[in-house]
């Protein structure tokens, strides 16, 4: 695993709340009863797994104590073709294709916005209104997100048109839950809210940004690459 995708996983793990974190034999194992979110209840897996029969054994015994579905982040994925073979064998099924991309406070945050954005210091009841205008679900447990953090509202004209939440770790700042109301969309909006993360991040000590997308959402993709964003490794899940 390179230095920036061990990075990006270190931070995501330290960015996102799970409420049960067990470091064993390399492996990261995380579980959440009161959020869905794969990344928080998953299994991230070392460099390398040189026995993969016994890793997932400890896997399984992980989430079959917490009565919860075995789920593992096969990240970086072309570097655990192997236990990515071992999974599927197994008969644990791939979803959420994703990949991870980064870039340089710097090079975001230089443009100019079009659109008012105010950054929250947590998820305050005005944020969680406005991330439901704009057609995102708010997730229980957000309060347990570690400072600092800041949870973006772009508005026009005092409506809110688009959300996102920062969080910085170790240098590294990683950007959730962006959404853009339906109609502002490729208007601006979500670069707008990068910009104004992009500048609050750097001021809390952080150099670089990442964030995951989807593969099936190019649309958000190229809004990244726009700004300056980069791949740094894709990743999916397995879940059986």
């Amino acid at each position: 695993m390179s230095s920036v995708e061990a990075e990006i996983e270190r931070a995501a793990v330290a960015t996102w709340p799970a409420s049960t974190v067990e470091h064993a034999d390399g492996w990261v194992l995380r579980h959440c009863g009161l959020l869905n979110r794969k990344r928080s209840n998953s299994a991230l897996p070392p460099a390398a797994v040189p026995d993969p029969d016994a890793a997932v054994e400890l896997v399984e015994k992980f989430y079959a104590a917490r009565e919860a579905a075995p789920i593992v982040q096969v990240s970086p994925l072309d570097r655990h073709a192997e236990l990515d073979a071992f999974l599927a064998g197994r008969g644990y099924r791939v979803v959420g294709r994703t990949s991870a991309m980064f870039a340089d406070c710097d090079r975001v945050l230089g443009a100019p916005e079009d659109f008012e954005v105010r950054l929250e210091p947590g998820p305050q009841p005005s944020w969680l209104v406005a991330a439901e205008a704009v057609g995102r679900q708010p997730e229980p447990s957000l309060d347990r997100i570690p400072q600092p953090v800041r949870f973006a509202i772009a508005l026009r004209g005092g409506v809110p048109v688009g959300v996102g939440t920062f969080v910085v770790s170790s240098g590294w700042c990683g950007i959730y839950g962006m959404a853009t109301s339906p109609d502002w969309r490729r208007r601006g909006v979500a670069s707008a809210v990068l910009r104004a993360g992009a500048r609050w991040a750097s001021g809390a000590g952080a150099k670089r940004l990442f964030l995951q997308v989807e593969d099936d959402n190019p649309g958000a993709r190229s809004c990244y690459e726009a700004l300056g964003f980069i791949p740094s490794h894709g990743y999916h899940y397995r879940v059986r």
